[in-house]
């Protein structure tokens, strides 16, 4: 029998961000995108809630395919369609039509999403559940520095070449991570010809939303993920429009919450070794609800986006990086179908990170929103963790 080897490891770390850069990519240029399209800033979020709606729904078109033909060939399925839909967003700009922009965004998020799906499945498929947390704990170092460096990028595409480079550099990024792809090996050689079958569908999914540790692993995840994209939402607004900061300032900003994420993954990593994986969670929320009172305090004293904003997102990242990969191994080692378990353990995941976003748009925009909304995330984890620890 031929021996598979495990995947590169550089290659699960693009994928695993694949679909986070192209969700926070263009968000320096929100505010000059609502200024091409004549729209308010609020409408300017849909761009952010329908990538998020079609990041959650594509976890769950993955899995079957996955299953029927292959990781492989579900993957280029993905990269295809993410690296078509970049180069449609830039002809939204084109033709000038705010439609086709919205459409593309959620195709594009269709495609990209493929990438978290595959990795947490590959990880979870090579791995027992204490190193596949310390595996994620060092994925979450990509997670952490690939879409910081990414809004940077798009800080400075945006400003000297508009914001359609932004999507130029997500399609080129498509067409990197598909090379990468093609020299992975299949790891799913037997094949469930059933897979796409309506009956197959519902007996598969049906049995995973039944796994309580699942979903409320799924959930915890969807909890922090919403830190994630409720700052890349609604930052841009608050540091660009309320305090003043310019688009190139924003994007170079953004280098400092993954400072956070990146000691948070080694930290992680470490303590998975001596401490069960409920424990190193607590920690983590309780660094996070330390980072939002630090935010609250600094606003309150002064003014500086810099100092108000992305430096207490440093420790609130750091929390976060304590979170995720120890939520998604707790949930990963209750499912015995790693496709399927993985697929909606993530559907979870970034649905519930869709409706905290999708939520911006019934308050006014302000900088006391993120600190409110972040705390009742907070208190969400807690409550959350309490279930999984008993």
């Amino acid at each position: 029998m031929k021996t598979i080897h495990e995947p590169s490891f550089f290659t699960l770390a693009m994928m695993i961000s694949f679909a986070s850069v192209n969700a926070v990519l263009f968000t320096p240029a929100l505010p000059d995108i609502a200024q091409f399209f004549v729209i308010t800033h609020h409408k300017a979020q849909e761009l952010m809630t329908l990538f998020l709606i079609g990041y959650a729904s594509g976890q769950l078109i993955y899995g079957p395919l996955a299953n029927r033909f292959g990781r492989k060939p579900a993957l280029y399925a993905g990269i295809i369609l993410q690296i078509i839909s970049s180069l449609l967003c830039v002809l939204s700009g084109i033709i000038h039509e705010y439609f086709v922009l919205i459409l593309s965004r959620f195709l594009l998020a269709l495609g990209s999403g493929v990438g978290l799906k595959m990795a947490f499945t590959m990880v979870n498929e090579f791995y027992t559940p204490k190193i596949a947390s310390q595996k994620i704990a060092y994925l979450m170092l990509a997670f952490a520095v690939t879409p910081g460096l990414g809004i940077a990028l798009g800080g400075i595409l945006n400003t000297h070449f508009g914001w359609e480079s932004c999507f130029y550099a997500g399609a080129i990024y498509g067409f990197i991570l598909l090379l990468l792809v093609s020299r992975l090996e299949e790891t799913h050689t037997n094949l469930h010809y059933n897979a796409l079958k309506i009956t197959s569908l519902v007996t598969a999914y049906s049995t995973q939303f039944r796994n309580n540790k699942l979903i409320t692993g799924g959930l915890l995840m969807g909890a922090s993920t919403a830190f994630i994209y409720i700052f890349a939402a609604a930052a841009p607004f608050i540091a660009i429009n309320l305090l003043g900061m310019s688009s190139t300032d924003y994007g170079i900003a953004n280098i400092l919450p993954p400072i956070g994420l990146i000691i948070g993954s080694f930290v992680s990593a470490k303590l998975a070794k001596e401490h069960s994986l409920s424990f190193i969670i607590k920690i983590g929320i309780w660094f996070a609800f330390v980072g939002i009172l630090l935010m609250i305090v600094i606003k309150a004293a002064l003014s500086s986006a810099i100092l108000s904003l992305f430096v207490p997102m440093i420790l609130i990242y750091f929390g976060l990086s304590l979170v995720l990969p120890n939520a998604s191994a707790i949930a990963m080692s209750h499912a015995e179908d790693k496709a399927h378990g993985s697929a909606v353990m993530n559907f979870i995941n970034m649905g519930l990170a869709t409706l905290a976003v999708l939520s911006l748009g019934f308050f006014p925009m302000s900088t006391i929103l993120l600190p409110i909304f972040f705390f009742i995330l907070t208190g969400a984890m807690a409550g959350m963790v309490f279930f999984i620890s008993r």
